[in-house]
C-alpha cells in the first residue's frame, strides 16, 4: 500500500444482475473521481465491473487475488489482470503457481479488508457471508 493511497473495496456477486453491474461501475467511477483507489478481487461479476470501470476513467485499481500471481481466476480475466497491474497493482499472498481452492478466497477477502478502510458490497447471495472475515 502506498502511504497516501486510500482505497475502497468494491465486491459482490460473481453472478451480478444488469442493475448490479451498473451500480458497481458507477461506484468505481465515483470513487476514482474522488481520487480513491478501487480495490477488488478480480473475480467474475462485480469485481470485474469495478476494475474495468476504474481503468476506463483513468483511475487507480488494485486487485487482491485468490490465486498465485501467475494464475488467473477466472481464466478470461487474464488480460484484465495485466491491465490492473498497469493501472495500480495486483497482490497475491500465495505461491506464484497456486491455483484457486475453497481456502484461498476467504484468505484473499481478509487481506482485501485489511488493505481497504471501507468495503462496499454490491449484490451478495445468502451464502456470501461464509467468506467474510468476521
Amino acid at each position: 500500500m502506498l502511504a497516501d493511497d486510500q482505497g475502497v473495496a468494491v465486491v459482490g456477486s460473481r453472478r451480478v444482475s444488469p442493475s448490479g453491474r451498473q451500480v458497481a461501475e458507477d461506484l468505481a467511477i465515483r470513487l476514482t473521481e474522488r481520487g480513491l483507489t478501487v480495490v477488488s478481487g478480480l473475480a467474475a461479476g462485480v469485481d470485474t465491473c469495478a476494475h474495468r470501470a476504474a481503468i476506463r476513467v483513468g483511475g487507480r485499481t488494485v486487485a487482491v487475488i485468490g490465486t498465485g500471481i501467475r494464475r488467473h481466476c477466472p481464466p478470461e480475466n487474464e488480460g484484465l489482470q495485466q491491465a490492473v497491474a498497469e493501472h495500480g497493482a495486483v497482490f497475491s499472498q500465495f505461491w506464484p503457481d497456486r491455483g484457486p481452492d475453497k481456502t484461498t478466497f476467504p484468505v484473499r477477502n481478509g487481506t482485501m479488508s485489511g488493505y481497504s478502510p471501507a468495503t462496499i458490497t454490491v449484490e451478495a447471495g445468502e451464502w456470501s457471508r461464509r467468506c467474510s472475515t468476521s
